[in-house]
Parts: structure tokens; C-alpha cells; sequence
């Protein structure tokens, strides 16, 4: 008799198990059915207010934290002279390079690039440093690279999208205008 029971209690456990495993797989897929609907964003008025005070201070100051690569300094009443002709020299050679001429009391220096990272820097320096052999990289503001996504004057999706098509590696596009670089 206590075999018959066991048996029995064996069936049970399996009907039990599938019927409980079918009823999951089931309820699972009712409850995972998604139909489209909509969202309503309820955000607080300030929070327009700190976007547009970002977007000021971004408008104002255009630079961030970066590094550059130096290949010339000089002072001296030549030295105007020897930057601008090696400014000439660099634009022939690296024409995808912007090119800085920064005054430092008593020194004129060329600084190369906007590199957000050191590793970008170093790349560029690598090949820089077989031309210019003082050259090193130091930290500097560098420009901020204009990002089309965050410009609000592109609200629209399609004038986005004919944004994206005018970027090109010899235009610069800033908030204000279009510099041709060529």
C-alpha cells in the first residue's frame, strides 16, 4: 500500500510540474504582450532653465581641458618671423592639423591639434616627432568639437539631417558660422 501511494504521489509531482510550467509559460507571455502607447514627460520649468544657462556658458566659453602637441617656441624680436614661416611649412605638410600660434610672455609658441585624450596626442605625435624634433605634448584648452546633436537651432529632424550631409573633414561649423578651412 505504501508503494501504491508513493506511485501515486510520483504521477501527481508530474502532472503538478507541467501544469505548472505551462501555466507560467502562458501567464508570461500575456504579461510581456506590449502594445504602443504614449509618454507624458512632466518636468519641472527650471529644468529648461538650466539647459538654456548651459547652453549660454557654452556659447561664451567654447573650450575644454585637452591636450595639444608643441613644436615650436621661441622669443625674441624674430620670433613672429619664425612662427609664421613654420606656420606655412606645417599647413603645407599637415593640412588636416589646426595650428596655433599662442603668445606666453617672453615666448611665442606653435601648438598643434585638439585632442581630447593623451592617447590621441601621442598618435599624432609619433608621426609629428620625425619632422619636429623638440616637440612635446602638453595640456591646454583646447576647442570643443561641435557636436550637431546638441545645436538648438536644429529642431527639426530633416535640417539635422541635411547637417550631417554638409559635415565634411575640411568645414568647420560652429554655432555662429561656416569656416571653410581649404
Amino acid at each position: 500500500m505504501y508503494y501504491f501511494f508513493t506511485y501515486l504521489s510520483r504521477k501527481l509531482y508530474k502532472k503538478m510540474k507541467l501544469f505548472l510550467t505551462t501555466l507560467l509559460c502562458v501567464v508570461s507571455m500575456c504579461c510581456f504582450s506590449q502594445n504602443e502607447g504614449f509618454v507624458i514627460i512632466e518636468q519641472d520649468q527650471r529644468i529648461e532653465q538650466l539647459i538654456q544657462r548651459q547652453r549660454e556658458i557654452h556659447a561664451a566659453d567654447s573650450t575644454i581641458d585637452g591636450y595639444r602637441i608643441q613644436i615650436f617656441m621661441e622669443s625674441g624680436n624674430d620670433a613672429v618671423e619664425h612662427a609664421n614661416a613654420l606656420i606655412e611649412e606645417f599647413k603645407l605638410k599637415y593640412t588636416e592639423l589646426p595650428i596655433y600660434l599662442v603668445f606666453g610672455q617672453p615666448y611665442y609658441r606653435l601648438r598643434v591639434g585638439d585632442f581630447r585624450t593623451r592617447l590621441e596626442a601621442e598618435k599624432v605625435f609619433q608621426t609629428l616627432s620625425k619632422d619636429y624634433k623638440k616637440a612635446f605634448i602638453t595640456s591646454d584648452r583646447i576647442q570643443l568639437p561641435y557636436n550637431v546633436f546638441c545645436d538648438p537651432s536644429l529642431d527639426d529632424e530633416l535640417e539635422m539631417d541635411e547637417a550631417l550631409d554638409t559635415i565634411n573633414n575640411d568645414t568647420i561649423i560652429t554655432n555662429d558660422s561656416i569656416i571653410d578651412v581649404r
